[in-house]
Order: structure tokens, then sequence, then C-alpha cells
């Protein structure tokens, strides 16, 4: 048995799709917000998602981005279901990874015959999953055997902006960072790193110099894979290239909201969404409050703000009791309150 999970504020209309679907063999988790759609889908992980597009406080397009970061999530069907067709809002979320957007008045059939097909492409999809992963996790060992790596202290640069680039970089252990520095000197972070992550890729396949610097933000090491080695790889392994165009994709994706967020964002909104954006990257254990060990100007480097802003932000939320600080470690107290500061 399928388990849907519907997110929507709007209780008959609710209850009319949850009594049809359970009608049809499903399933059916309910949750009436935004936020506690997230937190049902994050414990019961779902088979396909049902979410309405306008809701107050974390509406639709919220949900998906937030779930979309989390990688369980990237297989799982997610359907917005809208009241009124906005062609902004359509090429919005359906670039953000919505797999459907109904648009009412949609008949129950065209809703479960939705689904159904959702279902079944996941399904063929996951058919060849075990095979293309075993393949993907065997590949890059072997690729990864006997290559030279070097062990970095934190704050080491690995590589420089505008340099030109000479190896794949894998990370073994540890995080990295890469950075912008501005013309006045001031520092952007504009990518994340951990261990099992690629990184020096983008200016590989592009064939340019280096347009950020590779920072270790924490002891790591990292296997060098020669330039050469690596265009072999992505040359004769279409398995390989894909991933990496994936990787490209989601990097694309992921810096233009950062970036947006950064322009147009309120400092309570920026600062919430650099933390909200570590504990997605680096905290596995969702069950435990995240804690990050961070200086307070790398910091301010990743939300784009300045250093003082940001400490002053932070006081708010310690008042606020959304985190905990001790020393330059952050405790995330309310990370869904602090999702929705990021998000509205």
């Amino acid at each position: 048995m399928h388990t849907i999970l519907l997110i929507s504020t709007k209780k008959a209309a609710a209850t009319a799709i949850r009594d049809m679907l359970v009608l049809q063999g499903y399933e059916v988790l309910s949750a009436s917000t935004g936020i506690t759609g997230i937190e049902t889908a994050r414990l019961h992980l779902p088979d396909l998602i049902l979410c309405e597009m306008a809701m107050e406080g974390t509406d639709g397009p919220a949900v998906l981005d937030i779930l979309r970061q989390d990688t369980r999530f990237l297989p799982v069907p997610f359907i917005m279901l809208a009241d009124k067709y906005e062609p902004h809002a359509f090429r919005t979320v359906m670039n953000q990874g919505a797999d459907d957007y109904l648009v009412k008045p949609y008949t129950s059939h065209d809703l479960v015959q939705t689904i159904v097909n959702r279902l079944k492409k996941k399904e063929l999809l996951y058919a060849h999953q075990p095979e293309t992963e075993n393949d993907f996790k065997s590949v890059i060992t072997r690729f990864l055997e006997d290559r030279n790596t070097i062990r970095a202290a934190a704050h080491e640069e690995i590589y420089r902006e505008g340099g030109t680039p000479r190896y794949l970089y894998y990370i073994m252990s540890g995080k990295v960072k890469t950075v912008k520095t501005h013309e006045d000197g001031k520092d952007l972070v504009i990518g994340l790193y951990n261990t099992g992550d690629f990184f020096g890729y983008i200016a590989l396949l592009e064939e340019e110099t280096y347009k950020a610097t590779a920072v270790v933000m924490e002891d790591a090491e990292i296997a060098l894979i020669p330039k050469d080695d690596a265009i072999a790889l992505f040359d004769h392994s279409p398995l390989i290239i894909q991933r990496f165009v994936r990787l490209l994709a989601r990097n694309v994706t992921e810096k233009e909201e950062r970036l947006l967020g950064i322009a147009y964002n309120t400092l309570r909104k920026k600062v919430a969404s650099a933390l909200i954006h570590l504990r997605n990257k680096y905290q596995a254990d969702r069950s435990a409050n995240y804690t990050i060990d961070i200086a307070r100007d790398e910091l301010a480097a990743l939300a784009g703000t300045a250093t003082e802003s940001l400490i002053r932000t932070l006081s708010e939320f310690r008042s606020e009791k959304l985190i905990a600080i001790k020393g330059s470690s952050i405790t995330l107290q309310q990370p869904g309150r602090l999702e929705e500061i990021a998000y509205h």
C-alpha cells in the first residue's frame, strides 16, 4: 500500500480528498499547515506528497523547497494543488522540483490518474536504481584507489580564485567551503561541501579558471584526482557525467536562490537561512538539536551580511530562544521556527 501525505489548510476539501484516496486503497497522512507537513514528511517518508499551493505561514513552494533540500525526498513525487493557474507560480514550483501542478477545478479521476502515473514513474526509476547505485559506487571506489591524498587544517586554502584547475577533489573526511571575494575585500560563501562530496569540478568541466577560493572549514583529508584522469572518466562513463550534471544543476539552483535571498531578504531571513542551510548540509541525525561551531565572520560570509549585523541578529534569536550560544558554538533549538523566518 502506498502512503500519500496530504498538506492542506482547507479542512472540507482535504477531508474529501482523503476519503476518496482511502477508497482507492491508499494510506493517507494529513497535515493542516506547511510546518506540520514538513515534520510529518520527515517522520514517515511518504511515497507521494500532495500539497496545497496557497497556505498561510509556510506555503506550498516553501514546503517543496525545504523538502527538496533533504536528499531523502529527491525521488518522492510532489504534486502541487493550486486554486488558479498563475504562470510565474507554475514556473517557480516546477523549477524547484515539483512533479506536477493541478489547477482547480480538477476531477477525482484527474487527481487519481496523476497520482497513479507519478507512482508508476517512480517505480520504473527505482527498478533500475539498485544496480545503478552499485555501479556508481563501484566506479567511484575503483577511481579513488591509490590516489594521492592531502591532509589540510582548518582555514587552509586548497585552491585560489583565478587559479588553473589541476585536480578534481574528493573529501575523504572534513568540510570545505568555496568563497568568492569582492573587490572591497568582503567574502561571500557560495558553496559548502561535506565528507563524500566532490568539489572543483565546475572549472574542470568549463575548462576555465576557478571562480572562487576553496577553504577548509575543519581538518580534512582530500583525495587528488589529476585533471586528465577526471576528464577521461567523464568521457568514458555516462553514469558519472550524469551524476555531475545533476550536481551542477542542483548547485546552480541553490546558488541562484541564495544570491536572491542575500540581495532581497531581510537581515533576520538571511541569518536564519544561513543557519538552516548549514543544518541541512551537515546534520545527519535530525532527531537531535543541531550544533555548529563556526566563527562569526564565516557565518556572516555565508549569510551575506556584516559581522556586526550578524552578531546583533544572533542575540535576537537567542533572546527569542530560537538558538543557544556557547562560545563559538550555536545550537538550533527551534529549527522549525527558523525555517519559517527563512522562507517567509
